[in-house]
């Protein structure tokens, strides 16, 4: 055999390639061409052959020549016939970015949390005896190779368990990401499915082609066919069946297949190979291991244990480098488990138990995002020492049993989530009691009668039966979790949550329409007299008359005809009461349950009775106190409804008026008294009635002998009929006259003084128009000089962070860099200037007012200017007491700068002192100094725009002499008086009176401030100056982050494309090409994407509510110019929060 130290190198030099594959994987992710990503998922689903497919079918087929089939059989069966059912699990669990199988079905069963930690515990436990299973392979065959026994089998184990635990935590946990991926360890499995392939591929050639001549020159020198005939019995096709029905239900469950065939997916387009080349995959495995089993039992017997056949057939022919190479397979098909499984339950013990315990606990308030980022990576590395020991664990508790007994056990843990998972997709009434209640029972019954008697605790019952005791206790346990699952799912109920998760997992189903069949119990006359009890039996017979006239049965067949007609039926039925009425009704009477549907008619029949009776006495009631006099005709043109004022109006006799009347005879009553004009009578009552019969709206009036003047006005009803309003306007008519000889006279005068109004205006006019063009050039010249100029004042100060932030500058370096920054600062204060002027002109400053503390706020001026005191050698103190005001704290805050800041220049060096005093109920905030002071001649035009006292010259010129004219307009919008006392020689004091408001104590915990670091973050940076854009790439270079740059929203949008899940946060511009702004840009690259992606807007705009725009759509907002700290303290507390966000949902 071999010594130690060939297999320790070369298991070392494999470990150490499958590192490098790894690392380039990582590096060169992006450079993967997408064909190659299609055949790289496709060999990654060959982490389902682990040594139990290497060694251990070997091993079963050399005794049984068709019991490993189901094992291979199960997979292939499922791509070939459950491919749908697989492409609905991929496609709903990308669209909702689900992480694991027990974020899937958490998700879909009402985003429960305890089912989300039921089922990562069943995934644990069910994953612990396969993980022993491929130690147990990498150590046994390691054993089975070398040619002294040195190594302990427990030392072996644990060295094997840390090297892939290392190579896990290196590869496997690099981000905390919410897609999950891991490009590098998939390039890595997908080389080890090759590996493994290709080695048992060459054993089985080499043994099937060389050492025998044919597979049937195997299986004749064998006498395998009086053996099979032996083994093709009931019991052996019973086994096969029950371990086939277990093989499929747990490969949809496995944590490992749900990583590399879900969540490591990036493109759904991408399994389209998988179809193909998984299926010939297992049918490498399924071929070879009968003969390489049959092989091995001819040639070596019980000399080595039948799983080591695959290794010892090459060595027994000594073909040395062949048996490495099966070596080399064996290790692959062990570590590639071992791996992905470690990932995959490292990220739902994480995401299911750790994280949120650790969120809803209070000891994750940190928004340092790096901090934060560190933390749960090193928890989550944890875990994946914690899941991989705790396989060895296993590994050492259990007998050395055969593996084949190992795999099937595990694989009836994970059949215990199978029927939850099929009935995520095609049972809308699985309710979370019953899923939850069928897992937990069938895995207890696995747990306790499968699991714990590997450990010889107690002997495993159902021995001795047609069936092995593993294959029947998984198969029982699988039978009670589907039973309770279908009980309580049928006699609980779905919550509101549950039934809105369920609509995202199954396909909408249209309502199942009537049965043409149940036309047996109703023909045609029966459906008319059912629908007559509803609608009327007029309405009834001309419904069914208009059906049959547009039906031609010769056209069509006797079913068709019964359809149509009880869709006719059901139509006639919902216009009355509405579809699902209609729908009851129509199934009652076609079922024979006629009491029912007498009673529902009944009902009908009351209500809509006491209903027509109420409505009348309202409609009654209405016409009655209406101060207009009203008639209503039907469409026969006979008197339906009148009022007490229309027969007041008309003086009718009480005998010419009553219910049924002909308006005939009204109208010739009225004629014949004079009151329609000159005329033959007859002609004048004939004309009326053709204009109510034709329904044509009219409006009249008529002065009655008396000199009564009646304004009439008629409507057509809908339905046929008239309804007439008739109005006394003797009153109006006589208030019209004395205003028609008034404004005779006053005509005259008005058009004279029109005129000269017209006049003046005009002159107003042309005057306002040249005051309003000024001001918008003003404030058009001020905006841009607030934007443009910013501009490439932005870039220069993004380049000089980026360059202070290079550690090899020397002192001189240093002391330039910071003289150029602080003049960058000083053009920037004067542009923030104009840009603040330009926002108050234009109204776009509203206030925002809340109750806050005094000292707070003096508190954070003191520490905001004691480094500014220092270079102006001035001695600020503050007099601060505990009284809270009620006012704008920005806005405030801005106010006081500005007066604090005016007071440094001109009081230099000297003395300032911010104080605050309570007056009534007012607090008086006041700013002094001990300068120049001003001139009380010159007080009341300090407050004007670009005014500057030249009464200190070391001071002149530096800024425009805006500070005062914002600090007034400021104040006077947020209602506080300000005023000014001053002296020559004696300094200045500014007042502001702002009303007292009730203390609102809170407790606020204060955070430790910590270093905050963005290294690997992928930031997407939009901003259409490519100075500026440059300048950011430099800045966040510096950070150590990834950067993705784009200067046009159609760039933009084209970068996200081939980095959908790359992108951690943008940065983007507000103002960008063609009009287009950064905001909606946002919106759109937030609906391609596939999880909550943080942003922050960086503008120098002066649109109005930019800020409550962002603040609506839940993006970060900062001005022009950027403060670097500033910048980089809003990403981190933005990419943390999202963090947090991801696990406590």
């Amino acid at each position: 055999m071999f010594p130690n130290w060939q297999l320790a190198v070369l298991s070392v030099s494999y470990i150490g390639l499958l590192f490098l594959i790894a690392y380039l994987g990582n590096k060169y992710r992006h450079k993967i061409v997408r064909k190659a990503q299609g055949i790289i998922y496709a060999l990654t689903l060959g982490v389902y052959c682990t040594s139990w497919s290497f060694l251990g079918t070997t091993g079963q087929a050399s005794t049984n020549f068709l019991s490993h089939l189901p094992i291979y059989l199960g997979p292939i069966l499922l791509f070939l016939f459950a491919w749908p059912f697989i492409q609905r699990i991929i496609r709903v669990s990308l669209k909702l970015n689900l992480t694991s199988l027990a974020d899937l079905l958490a998700s879909r069963y009402g985003k429960s949390h305890n089912l989300a930690i039921m089922v990562t515990i069943v995934a644990l436990v069910g994953t612990m005896p396969y993980i022993a299973l491929q130690l147990k392979a990498i150590v046994y065959s390691f054993q089975q190779l070398q040619a002294e026994q040195s190594l302990v089998t427990w030392r072996f184990g644990l060295i094997s368990s840390i090297v892939l635990a290392c190579f896990t935590v290196i590869f496997g946990i690099r981000h905390i990401d919410v897609t999950e991926r891991h490009p590098g360890v998939m390039l890595a499995i997908a080389f080890e499915s090759l590996v493994k392939i290709v080695a048992f591929l060459a054993v089985g050639v080499f043994v099937t082609f060389f050492v025998f001549d044919s597979p049937m020159d195997i299986w004749t020198k064998s006498g395998a066919s009086s053996q099979l005939e032996q083994q093709v019995n009931l019991p052996n096709m019973m086994s096969m069946l029950a371990m086939l029905v277990i093989v499929m239900a747990a490969f949809l469950s496995l944590p490992r297949q749900f990583q590399v065939m879900v969540v490591e997916l990036k493109n759904p387009k991408d399994t389209k190979l998988s179809r193909t080349i998984f299926p010939l995959y297992l049918l490498v495995f399924a071929i070879f291991a009968a003969p390489l089993g049959i092989a091995g039992q001819m040639l070596l017997g019980n000399s080595v244990p039948s799983d080591a056949y695959v290794l010892f057939l090459p060595w027994h022919q000594q073909q040395t480098w062949l048996t490495l190479f099966a070596f080399l397979g064996a290790i692959s098909a062990a570590s590639s488990m071992v791996i992905i499984s470690s990932i995959a339950l490292s990220t739902m013990l994480s995401n299911e138990i750790v994280f949120p315990y650790i969120f809803r606990s209070g000891k994750a308030k940190n928004t340092d995002f790096d901090q934060f980022r560190v933390r749960l990576l090193n928890i989550r590395k944890a875990l994946v020492f914690f899941v991989i020991l705790l396989g060895y664990g296993v590994f050492l508790m259990t007998s050395p049993d055969t593996l084949s007994s190992l795999g099937e056990i595990a694989f009836g843990a994970f059949a215990q989530l199978t029927p939850a998972l099929i009935a995520a997709f095609y049972w809308r009434r699985a309710s979370l009691t019953g899923v939850y209640a069928g897992i937990l029972i069938g895995f207890l019954l696995w747990f306790i009668l499968n699991f714990i008697p590997q450990f010889g605790l107690f002997e495993q019952p159902f021995k001795g039966g047609v069936l092995s005791a593993n294959s029947t206790v998984t198969l029982l346990s699988l039978a009670v979790n589907i039973f309770v699952m279908w009980v309580l799912s049928k006699i609980s109920r779905q919550n509101v949550q549950e039934r809105v998760q369920a609509s995202l997992f199954l396909e909408w189903q249209a309502p199942t329409p009537l049965s043409a069949q149940k036309k047996r119990n109703a023909d045609e006359r029966d459906l008319e007299v059912l629908v007559s009890r509803f609608v009327g039996e007029g309405k009834a017979k001309i419904s069914f008359k208009q059906f049959q006239q547009s039906i031609i049965k010769n056209e069509i067949t006797q079913a068709d005809y019964n359809q149509q007609l009880l869709q006719h039926t059901e139509n006639t039925l919902a216009s009355v009461m509405g579809a699902s009425s209609a729908r009851l009704v129509l199934s009652s009477a076609l079922e024979g349950r006629d009491i029912a549907l007498e009673e529902i008619a009944v009902l009908v029949e009351d209500a809509s009775s006491q209903q027509r009776k109420f409505s009348q006495n309202l409609l009654q009631s209405a016409i009655e106190n209406a101060s207009e006099g009203i008639s209503i005709v039907d469409n026969e043109l006979k008197l339906v409804a009148w009022n007490k004022k229309y027969i007041d109006l008309f003086s009718y006799p009480k005998e010419l008026i009553y219910k049924g009347c002909p308006i005939k005879h009204l109208i010739h009553y009225n004629v014949s008294r004079g009151l329609c004009g000159e005329g033959e009578i007859n002609q004048q009552v004939t004309r009326r009635l053709e204009f109510l019969r034709n329904g044509s709206p009219h409006s009249s009036e008529r002065q009655h002998p008396d000199g009564q003047v009646i304004r009439i006005q008629g409507n057509p009803l809908p339905g046929g009929g008239f309804v007439m309003l008739f109005s006394d306007i003797t009153a109006y008519k006589e208030a019209e006259k004395v205003l028609k000889d008034t404004n005779i006279d006053l005509e005259a005068i008005i058009n004279e003084r029109t005129k000269k109004l017209e006049k003046t205006n005009d002159d107003l006019a042309i005057a306002r128009e040249k005051a309003e063009q000024a001001h918008i050039k003003k404030s058009l010249y001020l905006k841009a000089c607030s934007h443009d100029l910013m501009q490439p004042l932005e870039a220069a100060r993004l380049f000089t962070s980026a360059l202070s932030s290079q550690g090899d500058l020397t002192d001189s370096q240093r002391r330039q860099v910071k003289n150029i920054d602080h003049s960058l600062k000083v053009a920037n204060d004067l542009l923030a200037d104009l840009g603040e002027i330009a926002r108050i002109e234009s109204g776009n400053i509203k206030a925002h007012f809340s109750s806050f503390s005094v000292n707070d706020l003096f508190n954070d001026l003191a520490q905001e200017f004691s480094a500014t005191a220092v270079e102006y050698q001035v001695d600020f103190r503050i007099r601060a007491n505990s009284a809270w005001i009620n006012s704008d704290r920005n806005l405030l805050r801005r106010i006081l700068q500005n007066l604090i800041g005016n007071a440094f220049r001109y009081a230099s060096p000297g003395k300032v002192l911010l104080g605050a005093r309570i007056v009534d109920n007012e607090v008086n905030i006041q700013v002094l100094d001990n300068g120049p002071g001003i001139p009380e001649e010159k007080q009341s035009i300090v407050f004007e725009q670009f005014t500057q006292l030249d009464n200190n010259a070391n001071h002149a010129g530096r800024g425009l002499g805006l500070g005062l004219n914002i600090t007034q307009n400021l104040a006077l919008l947020l209602g506080h008086p300000l005023t000014l006392k001053s002296k020559v020689q004696q300094g200045c004091k500014f007042s502001l009176a702002i009303t007292k408001a009730t203390p609102n104590f809170k407790i606020i915990i204060e955070k430790p401030l910590v270093k905050v670091g963005l290294k690997d973050v992928t930031v997407m940076c939009i901003d259409n100056d490519p100075d500026v854009l440059n300048g950011m790439i430099e800045l966040l270079s510096a950070w150590q982050c990834n950067v993705i740059s784009a200067d046009s929203f159609e760039q933009a949008k084209e970068q996200f494309i081939l980095h959908p899940n790359e992108v951690e946060i943008l940065l983007v511009d507000y103002q960008l090409n063609n009009n287009q702004d950064g905001l909606t840009l946002i919106k759109t690259l937030r609906e391609s994407s596939n999880h909550y992606l943080p942003a922050i807007l960086i503008t120098a705009t002066t649109d109005i509510d930019i800020e409550e725009k962002t603040q609506q759509a839940d993006v970060g907002f900062m001005r022009k110019l950027v403060k670097p700290a500033a910048l980089r303290a809003m990403m981190s507390a933005m990419l943390a929060k999202k963090l947090q966000d991801n696990y406590l949902e």
